[in-house]
C-alpha cells in the first residue's frame, strides 16, 4: 500500500490529526512521535525558506523542493499546501504532478485570488466560485495516482460569510473534491454548522488546529465530536522552535557567551547524530569500503 492509499485508510478510521513539519528534522521527529501523517504548511515554509510572511512568496518550484526534502526522509503521508495551485488551469495540473513527483499524498488547493494570504490575515480576496471548480477540475484530470487526495479549501468565511463559504464548498464537491476545508471558522457554532450543512455530502472534513488563528481551541477529541474527520496541527512545531531557539540565543549571549548556560536546553551531540543515522550510514559506507 503506497503513503496515498495510506492516507485514505487512515480517514476509515477517524480522527487523525496531521502534524506540522516545517524541514526534514521536525518531519523525522513527527513520525517519531508518532504522528500518523504530517503537513507542510505554506505559512511555515515562507518563514523558514524565505524569512518572509505567507503572502504569495514562495514559487511553485521552491514549495516543491521542500515537500520532496520532507517526503525522503518520512515513510507516513505527507499533506502538502499547494496554496492557490499557483497560477491558472495549466499552473495547477503542473502543480498537482509536481506534488505527486515530491512524495506527497494530499494537498488543498485554495479559492484566493492572487496574490494569496494566510488564512487567519486580513485582506484576503477571493476568486469566483466557477473559476475554483474550474480549476479542481483541472488539477483532478492531472492525477496520476488515483489514490492522491485532493481537498478544496475556501476562505469565503472572512470575506463573504459562511453561507458563501458552504455554498462554495457545495459546488467544490460537485467538481470532483475528494474532501473539503473551510478555513478559519470563528465559533463552535460555526463550526456546527459546518458539520451540518457538508455531512450529507459524504466527503471528509478537515478543521485547523492553528492556536494562533481566529478559530476555536479544541482538542482532536472535541473537533471530532462537532463531526470533523481530522485535523491539521500545522504551525505549532515551528513556533515551539521559534521561542526555544530565541530563549537560548539570548540566555548564551546574556551570560556572557558560555556554553555552560545553555547546556541543559540542547540535545546531546551524540543523541542527534543517532537520530539522523549516523551509525547507519558508517555501517553502509563499510560495506563497500576496502577490507
Amino acid at each position: 500500500m503506497n503513503r496515498s492509499a495510506r492516507f485514505r485508510a487512515l480517514l476509515k478510521k477517524p480522527p487523525f490529526v496531521c502534524m506540522g513539519a516545517h524541514d526534514a528534522v521536525t518531519a523525522m521527529l513527527a513520525e517519531q512521535a508518532g504522528a500518523p501523517a504530517i503537513y507542510i504548511s505554506g505559512f511555515a515554509a515562507s518563514a523558514i525558506l524565505a524569512g518572509q510572511p505567507d503572502v504569495g512568496v514562495l514559487t511553485q518550484t521552491e514549495m516543491f523542493e521542500h515537500i520532496r526534502r520532507i517526503c525522503r526522509v518520512t515513510t507516513v503521508p505527507v499533506f502538502a499546501d499547494a496554496d492557490t495551485g499557483y497560477g491558472g488551469l495549466l499552473d495547477v495540473q503542473r502543480t498537482i504532478r509536481l506534488w505527486e513527483e515530491a512524495g506527497a499524498s494530499v494537498l488543498h488547493l485554495e479559492d484566493q485570488a492572487v496574490p494569496k494570504k494566510c488564512g487567519h490575515f486580513a485582506g484576503k480576496q477571493l476568486v469566483s466560485k466557477e473559476e475554483m471548480q474550474q480549476k479542481l477540475r483541472a488539477m483532478l484530470d492531472a492525477r496520476t495516482d488515483p489514490d492522491f487526495f485532493v481537498v478544496a479549501r475556501t476562505d469565503a468565511i472572512a470575506v463573504t460569510g459562511l453561507a458563501d463559504a458552504l455554498d462554495r464548498l457545495e459546488a467544490y464537491a460537485a467538481a470532483g473534491a475528494d474532501g473539503l476545508y473551510a478555513d478559519a471558522p470563528e465559533s463552535v457554532d460555526q463550526m456546527h454548522e459546518i458539520v451540518r450543512r457538508l455531512k450529507p455530502l459524504g466527503k471528509p472534513i478537515l478543521f485547523n488546529m492553528a492556536r494562533s488563528g481566529k478559530s476555536p481551541y479544541l482538542s482532536l477529541a472535541q473537533v471530532h465530536d462537532i463531526g470533523f474527520d481530522y485535523a491539521l496541527c500545522p504551525i505549532e512545531p515551528m513556533f515551539a522552535m521559534h521561542k526555544a531557539v530565541k530563549e537560548m540565543m539570548e540566555t548564551f549571549m546574556r551570560e556572557g557567551c558560555a556554553t555552560n548556560a545553555v547546556a541543559d536546553r540542547l540535545t546531546s551531540f551524540d543523541d542527534f547524530n543517532s537520530f539522523v543515522g549516523l551509525d547507519r550510514a558508517i555501517a553502509r559506507e563499510s560495506k563497500y569500503a576496502a577490507k
